[in-house]
């Protein structure tokens, strides 16, 4: 646990000192020489991410500033952070994903998508719950995410939906209305998406994250789905897709 926590703070760290305010050594310090990159916007290894963090360094700045991330969840060597932030007047929804070894960010993944200006459910892509709880329930959790997930959004068995997931459920995927009977007409919708393989599931008391890959509107995809659980049951779901290249 103690290490889980030096990480979570590596990160706040690296958002608020080299993201937020240009600190390249403090970047240096904490990638690994040998660090892998799989965002298809970054060059890749660690001369790919300080050349793009150099780069972010001469971006003017917003006029006004807003909290690094929302969301920062973490188990054995992942970090997960859902967040947001304002490139040329609009809105970017991220997930970001790290590994890490030695204690230092050894592989990095990623999801960027704009915030549209209008959803179907009503809400913003990043505002809901934020406080991690229920830590004793991690396991417990993370298992019944994992179900969930193949037998709804993989093996397609909707009728089984109402024992994963709350009738209010908060839905905060643009496409997707709120409630089961949203999330259950979504996936009615023949051919819309597909998921091919669930890759990793990471979990911290209340809250789940999948990294999973397949098909939007016939397109290569990864997924990443942040879920909030209460009672047993997902009573709030978050996505960000990243198409790939």
């Amino acid at each position: 646990m103690q290490q889980i926590e030096i990480n979570k703070t590596i990160i706040r760290d690296f958002y608020r000192r080299t993201v937020a305010n240009g600190d390249i050594d403090y970047a240096d310090q904490i990638i690994a020489d040998d660090y892998i990159q799989h965002s298809p916007m970054v060059k890749p290894g660690k001369a790919g991410l300080m050349e793009a963090l150099n780069s972010m360094k001469q971006m003017p700045k917003p006029a006004t500033s807003t909290k690094p991330f929302m969301r920062l969840i973490a188990e054995g060597d992942f970090v997960v952070t859902n967040l947001s932030f304002e490139m040329g007047g609009k809105i970017m929804v991220v997930v970001d994903l790290f590994r890490f070894q030695n204690g230092q960010v050894a592989e990095h993944w990623d999801a960027v998508q704009q915030q549209p200006e209008t959803t179907l459910n009503g809400h913003p892509m990043m505002d809901g719950a934020v406080e991690t709880e229920d830590f004793g329930l991690t396991l417990t959790h993370k298992k019944r995410v994992g179900d969930f997930y193949q037998r709804i959004l993989i093996d397609r068995k909707v009728e089984f939906l109402s024992q994963y997931v709350a009738p209010d459920l908060i839905q905060h995927t643009p496409e997707i209305a709120n409630g089961s009977d949203g999330l259950r007409q979504y996936l009615q919708q023949t051919g819309r998406f597909s998921i091919d393989h669930l890759l990793r599931i990471i979990g911290e008391g209340n809250f789940v994250v999948v990294q999973s890959d397949g098909q939007l509107d016939r397109k290569p995809v990864t997924f990443y789905d942040v879920f909030r659980l209460s009672q047993g049951k997902i009573v709030e779901m978050w996505r960000v897709t990243q198409q790939m290249p």
